[in-house]
């Protein structure tokens, strides 16, 4: 079932996804509102990593739909009948979609700069000065205006996750997706990261956020996702989700974490400290 979300800028509605014959996402049907921020959670394999990269268009969708605004994303379907857009529209929605990744991802021969600026300057075509201005005022943005110079080697797991913030807000997005921003990081770092993402959100973007960390899922989400087996289980508000599921599946997974939380950790509702 559908949750419903006031002013949905982004809507999944059955969407399938298959590897062969290993069906990794099974009739996900989500309505995110905009300027919303969701988080996926789930035990690995659950399908969170694979339902963003479908929204990012890096995977095709066996069927199903997703729309951002009123344009469907990677296809146009009529009926039964699923047309693949081509790779110049394909180029286009990409850009509208920020992603950050895991693993940073960072072009390692570029020093931070450079790694902010090369998507406005070649997809954009941004003359250099401009997309220079802008790349440093997100550098300031995330706190790292004095490492423009520095090359990935030469920055911690935190800073590097910033820097790959900043540099898919280079491109103006309409929506990011986080495919678990933190869990490669050191406990030292992560508050770091967390923070920054905390400032996109109240910049008023849409986001999505697939992550394993449920403190991070009560900070920085408005509503939680349960996913298993492809599946969408159960969806909430955060602080129902995570603090009183009805699903005793979700309690399972829930209580089988040393993480999950509880009202005596997390204080108030939407405080990061």
């Amino acid at each position: 079932m559908v949750i419903e979300s006031p002013d949905a800028f982004l809507r999944l509605d059955n969407v399938v996804k298959t590897y062969g014959s290993y069906v990794a996402l099974r009739n996900v049907s989500v309505s995110v509102g905009k300027g919303q921020a969701v988080a996926l959670i789930g035990p690995s394999g659950s399908g969170k990593s694979t339902l963003l990269r479908c929204i990012n268009i890096l995977e095709t969708i066996a069927s199903g739909t997703i729309r951002m605004g009123e344009e469907e994303i990677g296809a146009t379907t009529h009926g039964t009948v699923r047309r693949i857009h081509n790779a110049k529209v394909l180029a286009r929605q990409r850009e509208h979609i920020g992603m950050v990744f895991q693993s940073f991802n960072l072009f390692p021969h570029m020093t931070a700069l450079e790694n902010v600026t090369s998507g406005p300057r070649l997809v954009l075509r941004q003359p250099e000065v401009t997309a220079r201005k802008r790349g440093m005022a997100l550098l300031e943005r995330v706190g790292l205006a004095d490492k423009a110079g520095s090359y990935p080697r030469q920055l911690s797991g935190g800073q590097q996750q910033r820097i790959a913030i900043a540099r898919a807000l280079a491109m103006d997005p309409k929506i990011m997706l986080f495919d678990e921003p933190t869990s490669a990081l050191d406990p030292e770092t992560v508050q770091e990261v967390l923070n920054v993402i905390r400032e996109v959100r109240d910049s008023g973007m849409t986001m999505l956020i697939a992550t394993h960390e449920m403190e991070f899922a009560r900070h920085a989400s408005d509503r939680t996702i349960f996913m298993e087996a492809g599946q969408i289980v159960e969806q909430g508000p955060s602080s129902k989700v995570l603090f009183t599921p009805e699903t005793e599946r979700c309690q399972r997974f829930l209580a089988g974490l040393s993480g999950a939380p509880t009202p005596a950790i997390y204080g108030n509702e939407g405080n990061f400290s």
